[in-house]
């Protein structure tokens, strides 16, 4: 079974007396174990499919599937639920709360899940952030802060790991390294992402690439 399953998908915006169809009758599958990548120009409609595919946005027809459940229209209390508990994000910046120490951010999301997760501590250590643990955002690199962000969306264990253009304020190297870590935690622990990206250079890291554009959406690899 695919752990995201998007049918049909169709999303318009009313401009003026037109309609702007942004998303026209996409299809999109994501099994687990597998990294797909999605990129396109801008304007494309990457950023609203991945709101989509993470239940920030509601389609204006069609379905989205998680493990077989249609999520496209919960209402808004069982949607943050299922973001909490069963996606994962990263972003372009890794917006740390500036007040919490690194292994305090981690224990922040446990606590607002309530759900039983891995240990924060282990988890920052894993991504080799041990001499970290006690330090405030405000004194880490930029990989630095990226890995704490993909450590906090890895705690909670869920099945689906969104990424928007998380290589977007590093350079090559620290970008690359943040896209080895999210290939391997997806293969060791047999997730499935999905990473919207302009950044050619490492698509040699993923393991299926979908090309957007006009709204339209294709597998090219």
């Amino acid at each position: 079974m695919s752990v995201l399953e998007l049918k049909s998908i169709i999303k318009n915006y009313p401009d003026g007396q037109l309609v702007n169809e942004v998303l026209k009758d996409i299809s999109f599958t994501v099994e687990k174990g597998e990294f797909a990548a999605i990129v396109g120009p801008s304007g494309a409609g990457k950023s609203t499919l991945l709101t989509i595919m993470g239940a920030l946005l509601t389609p204006s027809s069609g379905s989205v599937l998680l493990n077989g459940h249609d999520i496209s229209h919960l209402s808004k209390k069982q949607q943050t639920e299922l973001r909490l508990n069963e996606i994962g994000f990263i972003f372009q910046n890794s917006d740390l709360i500036p007040y919490l120490k690194i292994s305090d951010q981690l224990k922040f999301i446990q606590k607002i899940s309530k759900k039983e997760t891995g240990n924060a501590e282990e988890v920052l250590t894993k991504l080799g952030l041990q001499n970290r643990l006690h330090s405030y955002p405000n004194v880490l690199s930029g990989g630095e802060k990226q890995r704490v962000a993909i450590a906090r969306a890895f705690i909670n264990q869920p099945d689906l790991i969104l990424a928007d253009e998380p290589t977007a304020s590093l350079d090559s190297k620290r970008g690359r390294e943040v896209v080895q870590i999210i290939q391997q935690t997806v293969h060791q622990e047999d997730k499935a992402a999905v990473m919207v990206t302009h950044d050619e250079r490492v698509l040699d890291l993923v393991d299926s690439i979908w090309q957007i554009e006009d709204g339209r959406l294709k597998k090219v690899r």
